[in-house]
């Protein structure tokens, strides 16, 4: 340091001294008061600056904490929202579920707004795994819980699909892993739901109404049977049948009804659909035409019944059935999805109706007999049906011969079995009218080479058969009456008399010595008269022309043309003669038989199986540190609220609640769910209170702490404030001693 060369008085430097002294401290405490510390480095209190460096840097710890534990209340909060609002989907989720409830009618409309809030249903369920999913914040969602998910293998999917008419495997709300094991049951019988027959023979005047066949393994469907009848009374009745897209009409006129009706047989509607189904039933005009308030006109649906089940087994053997022989609304199979609901999940697997037969395992049987001349039929036995290697179509031709005018019936048939499949056969067989209807007629090879064994019901086999009109000698030959003591009648022709039935002639001859008249009638109401010249005798008299025609006039017969042929003078009693036909017309054999032979099916089972698709994850649980140290914290674990079955459980609607058990089953699901998620939000609400309570306390301390270093460190600003007065009048006073003591040396000054 260099030395002050200058040499100051005592009385200047002593000045000076204080002067510097003054000021020094006037710095010091101008710094106090702009910091407002009074002491601002270690060199001033190195015990109380650094105790109150340190409190400074905890609260500050604590104030960083404190923003994190913000953060972490409003990523609670927003999860909080989502619950809230899920809670109102649920609400309304819940009133469609009340209001399918209301419409349980198994009319279409009912079932149609059913399937309609099922999928409204589902849409909702959508919208909660979309909130759930949209309700992160920060990259933290408290809402979709651990991401573990089970679902089933594709493998075993592929393997489900497989199987024919089913496909779309899935399964949903799994809860935990499990093995669904896929079988069809059911040959495909074909049957009516017995109340709505009941209900359409009642309504429609109708009666023996039958709906079976074999549903076809490539044409299947579960449609409803639809019966239209329009024609009033004294009108053609017109039946329109239908099924799916398919629609059969055939008008009865009342002369059908006329001719069945005089023969003692009923008219019979019957008709196959290529899905299998047959329909038939007989028709009455006088029971329909009784039907009040709709007599003649009207609808009847028929709910189809198919003997096929869809079973599905999971590994603790429990098995659900869905069952096309079950009634709507009862479980029934249906053409689309089908669910099958276990505690573990639920399997979902989509029907094509027309192919799922084809996975069916069944035995060979034989069709019963349809047609409208099915009742020729009695009964049907294949000889070795097990043997039977494709489905077949047995029709029945009949042609009859020798015909029997006492019994109105013919006494033998030639009966042709065509049989169509991955082979044809023809087979035909003479059948003699037996004693019994119980007599089998053997078709040999008729199917696959294995016989057939048919009985027959011979007083309806006649009506399916075909046979020409009988000639004029056939019928001369059923003449009965009084002879005729001179000549000879016979049946010149008959001509246009009524099919499919036999008509009793009746001619009266009345006679005078110049005249006689044939007066025809029959048993349908036909007329007609010839009135003829006579030469006469004593006692009778004799006609000279050779035939009598006669075109017969109302009736059945109305337009037919009767001829009768006379011996040349062919004598008459004047007392009156009668002369008695019969008159086959022809057989047209307009009432079809036929019935199906079906071959066994081994079909074929898979198995759906889930296993664990992801792991759980804690990515999206939050923690939250409350001290700087990281020795105090929470969790909040993430709450699963997404519909799965790691979640809410809350499953899609199942059979778009054609059945009650699927609407109680959601309805169960949904007052669990919003148990479930008041349970969420109670864990979300207390972990809130927690961190919520730990942000105003962590406020709070980090106050304490900077008041806490404050007194250590903080000056007093009054007293500072009296010091920078008093040093500045100090510094002033100095100042002014200062330049006294300077005074004394200029002194000297004015000695020169």
């Amino acid at each position: 340091m260099a030395q002050n060369e200058v040499q100051l008085a005592a009385g200047t430097r002593s000045n000076l001294l204080l002067l510097q002294n003054t000021t020094t401290k006037l710095e010091r405490t101008q710094l106090r008061l702009a910091t407002g510390n009074k002491i601002n480095s270690a060199l001033e209190g190195p015990a109380q600056f650094f105790a109150a460096k340190g409190l400074n840097q905890r609260a500050g710890d604590l104030n960083s904490l404190k923003d994190g534990i913000g953060q972490a209340i409003s990523t609670i909060k927003s999860a909080d929202t989502g619950i809230t609002n899920i809670e109102k989907l649920v609400e309304q989720a819940r009133g469609l579920t009340t209001q399918a409830l209301g419409s349980l009618g198994t009319d279409a409309s009912s079932v149609s707004l059913r399937n309609s809030l099922a999928n409204q249903y589902n849409t909702l369920l959508r919208q909660i795994d979309r909130l759930a999913a949209d309700s992160g914040y920060q990259g933290k969602n408290l809402l979709i819980g651990s991401g573990l998910t089970i679902d089933a293998t594709s493998s075993s999917k592929a393997a489900v699909n497989a199987l024919s008419g089913i496909g779309n495997a899935i399964t949903t709300n799994v809860v935990s892993a499990d093995k669904y094991k896929i079988a069809v049951t059911g040959d495909g019988a074909i049957s009516g739901s017995s109340a709505d027959i009941a209900r359409a023979q009642t309504d429609r005047g109708i009666s023996n109404l039958e709906i079976n066949g074999f549903a076809s393994t490539t044409n299947a469907n579960y449609d409803s049977v639809i019966v239209k009848l329009s024609g009033g009374t004294g009108k053609d009745k017109t039946f329109t049948v239908s099924e799916g897209d398919q629609t059969v009409t055939q008008t009865f006129t009342n002369l059908d009804w006329q001719i069945a009706k005089s023969n003692g047989v009923d008219l019979r509607f019957s008709t196959k659909f290529t899905s299998g189904t047959v329909v038939s039933f007989n028709i009455d005009f006088e029971a329909i035409e009784d039907v009040p308030d709709t007599a003649g006109v009207g609808t009847s649906v028929i709910e189809k019944n198919v003997n096929l089940q869809l079973q599905v087994t999971n590994q603790n053997g429990e098995i659900i059935t869905r069952d096309g022989l079950n009634l709507l609304g009862q479980g029934k199979l249906a053409n689309g999805e089908n669910a099958f609901a276990f505690d573990s999940g639920t399997a979902r697997l989509t029907v094509d109706e027309r192919q799922l037969l084809q996975s069916s395992k069944y035995n060979a049987a034989v069709g019963a007999a349809y047609g409208t001349g099915s009742n020729a039929i009695a009964s049907i036995n294949i000889n070795s049906i097990t043997a039977v290697s494709a489905d077949y179509n047995v029709s029945i031709a009949v042609v009859g011969t020798s015909f029997n005018y006492t019994e109105n019936n013919f006494q033998t048939f030639s009966v042709v079995a065509h049989a169509v499949g991955s082979t044809s056969a023809t087979v035909t067989v003479v059948v003699s009218v037996g004693a019994t209807n119980s007599v089998e007629n053997n078709f040999a090879a008729l199917v696959d080479g294995q016989g057939a064994s048919i009985a027959f019901n011979y007083g309806e086999l006649k009506f399916t058969a075909s046979a020409a009109a009988a000639a004029a000698s056939e019928v001369s030959t059923t003449l009965t009456g009084v002879d005729f003591s001179i000549g000879a009648v016979a049946v010149h022709s008959a001509e246009s008399f009524a099919d499919n039935t036999v008509t009793s002639v009746n001619i009266t001859i009345t006679a005078t010595s110049t005249s006689a008249t044939f007066q025809y009638t029959d048993e349908f109401g036909g007329t007609a008269s010839k009135t003829v010249t006579l030469s006469g005798f004593s006692n009778a008299a004799a006609i000279a022309v050779a035939s009598l025609t006669f075109s017969v006039q109302g009736g059945l017969n109305s337009g037919a043309v009767f001829v009768l042929s006379l011996s040349a003078n062919t004598l008459f009693q004047t007392t009156g003669q009668e002369l008695n036909f019969k008159v086959r017309g022809e057989f047209t054999a307009e009432r079809p038989i036929a019935f199906d032979v079906r071959k066994a099916n081994t079909g074929g089972t898979a198995v759906l199986s889930t296993k664990q698709a992801t792991d759980a994850s804690d990515a999206n649980n939050l923690a939250v540190q409350l001290n700087e140290a990281n020795t105090s914290n929470v969790t909040v674990v993430s709450q699963n609220v997404q519909t799965n079955g790691q979640g809410l459980r809350l499953d899609f609607a199942q059979n778009g609640w054609n059945d009650r058990s699927d609407i109680d089953n959601a309805i169960k699901q949904l007052d669990a769910a919003k148990l479930s998620l008041r349970a969420a939000s109670s864990n979300l609400s207390t972990n809130l209170n927690i961190i919520q309570t730990r942000e105003d306390y962590t406020k709070e301390f980090s106050d304490v702490l900077t008041e806490g270093a404050s007194k250590l460190v903080a000056a007093d600003q009054n007293e500072e404030g009296a010091n920078i007065l008093t040093l500045q009048t100090r510094q002033q006073l100095g100042t002014i001693s200062l330049s006294l003591a300077n005074q004394a040396q200029q002194a000297i000054l004015r000695l020169f």
